[in-house]
Parts: C-alpha cells; sequence; structure tokens
C-alpha cells in the first residue's frame, strides 16, 4: 500500500482545494457588508475574516464570532477613526501581533474594502506587505466612493488605488457611482449601497473560482494579473465592471444571458466603450455538462455590443441542485487615466465680469458747464503768484492807506484753477468773507467762493474669490453676500 504524506509549503491546510488555499479579509464597514453578503448567499466552506476598529460594525457582522477583530480599542475604544488614516496606521501599527497570522499558511489572501475610507485602507496597505513577505498573492477588490460624499474622500480613494497597485498583485476597482441612477438606489440610498456589496461579494467568490477552483475547465491567477495588474504611468481609476446572474440548470441560456446584461453594471453603455476584456465564470450542479458551458457563453458572446475576448472558467459545486451561476467580469487594459463616464464634467466658469467704468461723461458735461468762459491770455504770461498769509511784522509796517486792494480779476483767476493749493484756501476764504461781510464797499460785486458739487462714490464690482463657483445666499429677494448700502441702495457721498 502507498502512502500518501503532505509534505509541501501547504501542508496545514485543512483543505488544499478551498478552503485554506484563499482567505477572503473583508476590511472596514464595506469589507464587513461585502462578507456578509458572502455568507448569507455565498457557497459554503469559505474562509472569511473581517476586521475593524468599529464595535458595532463588528458586532453587528454575520460572520462567525472566531472570525472577528476588533481593532484598537485601547486606542479609539470601539468608536472608529472616522476618516482618519493617520489614525488608523497608528491602530495597525498597534495590532501587529494580532494581524501577521492572518497573512500566513494561504496561497491567495483577497482582501474587500471600501476606497474611500480610513481603517479599511490602512489595513489593506499592511496585509498586502504581509502576504508578499510570506508568498502569497494578494487581490485587492475595491469601490471608490459616491462622488456626492466630497472631494476629500475621492482624493483620498485615489491616492489608495495608487499605492495599492505598487504592492498588491491585482487591483479590481469599481464605482459607486455607476448605481447613482438605478431605480433602486434613486428611492432609497441604502438599496444601492446593497447592491455594490452584492455585486462585490460575487466578485470574490468568482475571483476564488478561477484562481483555485478544480473544474471542467480551468483558469489561474495569471489570467487575473494579466487584466488586473498594476499599470506603469498612467494609472486606471475604474477598471473593473461585475454582473452575476443564476437561475435553473434547464432555463434557456438566452433568458439567463438577457437577466445578466440587464445586471446594473453591464446595463451602463458607457462601459463598453472602456472594457476591451472579460473573464466569465460558471459553476453548478454534478449534471452541468460541457455543453451546457459552450451554449452560455456562445449566447453571451452573441449578444455582447463589442467582441471583446473571452476567458471561462466552469467548475461543479456538489452543494449546488440543478443550479447554474454565472458571473461575468469586465476589464480595461488600455492605460487611459481617468474614467470620462465616471468623471464629472469640471463646472463652466463664470465669465469674468469687466469692471465697471464709471461713467465720465455727465461729469465732464458738468465741468465743462461750470467752467468760465476763458478769458484772454494776459500780456505777461507769468504765473500767478501765491498769497502768502500776512504776518504781525508785515502788518505793522505796511499802511492801511497804502495796502492795495485785491483785485476781482485775480480773485476770478484764482477761482479759475481747479485745484488750489492749501496755504492759499485760507486767503482765499478770508477774502471772500470780508469782501461779502457788511463793510464791503457800495456798488462792489461780491466774491463768493467756488464749493465743488458733490458725487457718488463709484465702486468696483469686487470679485467673490473662493465662492465664485458657490450659489448665492438669497433670502427674502435679497442678496445677502452683497453690502448693505448695495442692497438697499444706500448712495454713500464723497
Amino acid at each position: 500500500m502507498i502512502e500518501f504524506t503532505q509534505d509541501g509549503p501547504f501542508a496545514a491546510k485543512a483543505d488544499p482545494l478551498f478552503p485554506g488555499r484563499v482567505r477572503v479579509i473583508g476590511l472596514g464597514q464595506t469589507g464587513i457588508a461585502v462578507c456578509d453578503q458572502i455568507v448569507l448567499h455565498g457557497r459554503p466552506l469559505q474562509d472569511i475574516w473581517v476586521l475593524d476598529s468599529d464595535q458595532q460594525a463588528i458586532e453587528g457582522s454575520i460572520v462567525p464570532v472566531s472570525n472577528r477583530h476588533l481593532l484598537g480599542g485601547n486606542l479609539v475604544h470601539g468608536l472608529g477613526c472616522s476618516g482618519d488614516l493617520e489614525l488608523a496606521r497608528e491602530i495597525v501599527a498597534i495590532e501587529e501581533d494580532r494581524l501577521s497570522p492572518l497573512a500566513n499558511a494561504c496561497d491567495f489572501l483577497i482582501l474587500v474594502l471600501g476606497l474611500g475610507g480610513s481603517t479599511g485602507v490602512a489595513l489593506a496597505e499592511h496585509l498586502t506587505q504581509l502576504g508578499r513577505k510570506s508568498g502569497a498573492k494578494v487581490i485587492a477588490v475595491g469601490v471608490q466612493p459616491f462622488s456626492f460624499e466630497g472631494l476629500a474622500r475621492r482624493e483620498k480613494s485615489i491616492s489608495a488605488i495608487t499605492d495599492l497597485r505598487r504592492e498588491a498583485d491585482s487591483v479590481l476597482v469599481l464605482a459607486h457611482d455607476r448605481l447613482a441612477e438605478h431605480p433602486a438606489a434613486v428611492k432609497n440610498i441604502r438599496h444601492g449601497y446593497h447592491l455594490m456589496h452584492q455585486l462585490m461579494a460575487q466578485t470574490a467568490q468568482a475571483l476564488a473560482q478561477v484562481v483555485c477552483k478544480r473544474g471542467l475547465i480551468q483558469l489561474s491567477f495569471a489570467d487575473v494579473r494579466s487584466l488586473y495588474a498594476r499599470y506603469a504611468g498612467a494609472e486606471v481609476l475604474e477598471n473593473c465592471w461585475a454582473a452575476h446572474v443564476e437561475g435553473d440548470i434547464h432555463d434557456c441560456s438566452e433568458d439567463l444571458v438577457q437577466r445578466l446584461l440587464e445586471s446594473p453594471l453591464l446595463n451602463d453603455e458607457s462601459i463598453w466603450k472602456l472594457a476591451d476584456h472579460a473573464i466569465v465564470a460558471v459553476s453548478g450542479a454534478a449534471d452541468l455538462g460541457l455543453s451546457d458551458v459552450q451554449e452560455l457563453v456562445g449566447a453571451l458572446k452573441d449578444r455582447l455590443p463589442v467582441n471583446i475576448p473571452i476567458a471561462t472558467s466552469a467548475s461543479l459545486d456538489e452543494d449546488e441542485d440543478e443550479k447554474v451561476r454565472m458571473t461575468v467580469l469586465l476589464a480595461t487594459t488600455a492605460p487611459v487615466p481617468l474614467d470620462p463616464a465616471l468623471t464629472p464634467a469640471p463646472e463652466p466658469r463664470p465669465a469674468k465680469k469687466p469692471k465697471p467704468v464709471a461713467d465720465t461723461a455727465p461729469l465732464a458735461g458738468l465741468k465743462e458747464a461750470l467752467k468760465p468762459a476763458e478769458a484772454p491770455a494776459p500780456k505777461a504770461a507769468a504765473p500767478v503768484k501765491k498769497i502768502a498769509p500776512p504776518t504781525p511784522a508785515t502788518l505793522k509796517k505796511a499802511k492801511p492807506a497804502q495796502a492795495p486792494a485785491p483785485k476781482p480779476v485775480e480773485v476770478a483767476h484764482v477761482q479759475e484753477e481747479e485745484e488750489v493749493p492749501a496755504e492759499t484756501e485760507a486767503d482765499v476764504e478770508t477774502e471772500a468773507l470780508t469782501e461779502t461781510g457788511p463793510m464791503a464797499p457800495v456798488g462792489k460785486t461780491p466774491v463768493r467762493r467756488h464749493v465743488a458739487k458733490q458725487e457718488e462714490m463709484e465702486f468696483e464690482s469686487a470679485t467673490r474669490g473662493r465662492f465664485e463657483r458657490t450659489h448665492e445666499t438669497v433670502y427674502r429677494g435679497e442678496n445677502l453676500d452683497q453690502p448693505t448700502f448695495r442692497r438697499r441702495g444706500v448712495v454713500i457721498k464723497i
């Protein structure tokens, strides 16, 4: 009798076929929700673990208690990291001893997470490094946040994608925005999240089948890595679109394919401009034959709007009762920087309003009207002498009878000047008051000082700075972003 002894690198695993070779780890709240879907609707004997710093999320999971781990209890006391990535990395450093065993004794690590969080991203970075050190292949399945969740979460997700592609063997990125217009998500946003969690769970199971499940048609990890590996240069943000359908094995193949193409992601016509490869994973009961698989894949090829190469995997599930499952994973391998279907179009910047130019026509006309007729030029074009203020010494020497009376012409000439020097204003004012006083000479025309007419202050319309692209605050017909004197029509005099 020949004895067989498992002395290879994976001898310590419970089942070399499936459970011990693939380990699915849910990271953060999104990863926990995905693993719950695997437990509810997935295949049995899955090696599933969930990790988070939020006690409520851990206790609410249906994953076996032994495979649930609450991290950072002494630091955040089960309240989570609230998006603080540095705090999450500190928790990961503290929990090093508890995380190291998760990357051992397995061939493949499938990490499921939301790319806009903190705990999941920090754990994914660390477990990817641990997996590579232990010789395991690391596959990350992540989802980008909705665009309405804010620019900060989107930028965090882009940074996480870049870091994971630098370390992980394959990174599959889905986008929540693909479900924003789905009828279920429009009525209730929770349905949109739930639908994405189901798709990610089906994607993780299809990957587990492709990389290690023996069956009728076998693919390998090389097929997955060739489609979802890291890129040099430009990074592809969204590179995966998944769909899943299951039904009776005796159902018409056309009906199954029709239901598959009506799934939320494949129903979006824009993805067919980006997808260039596909993986189809088929599994069924023991009576599933190669002819059934060929009929399903052939019907799918006939219905696809574009001609793309398809890699097929087919396996048997002994526990299934006359059921067939088909999961399609579309991929893009073109190194395009961004997905134009998901990148919101930049808002058109409002045209920069030209600064209002003060209407000088009325002012110019007023000046022309107030300007007296030009007197003939004097014989001697000498500059007007400034009248110095009288000093006590001057008054003592000068005799009152000999003091020359001020000539009206010279005063009129001074009044014609638009700008009166500061030192002569007192003299002009004193002289005007003397001439118009009660002791003014009889028959002499009183001289009046010219006073300029008050004008309204011109205000240039100030720009709103960083608030240019925001909506104005209008309350009861008043724009509260404008100053009060503008709203009330108050004229400021100068």
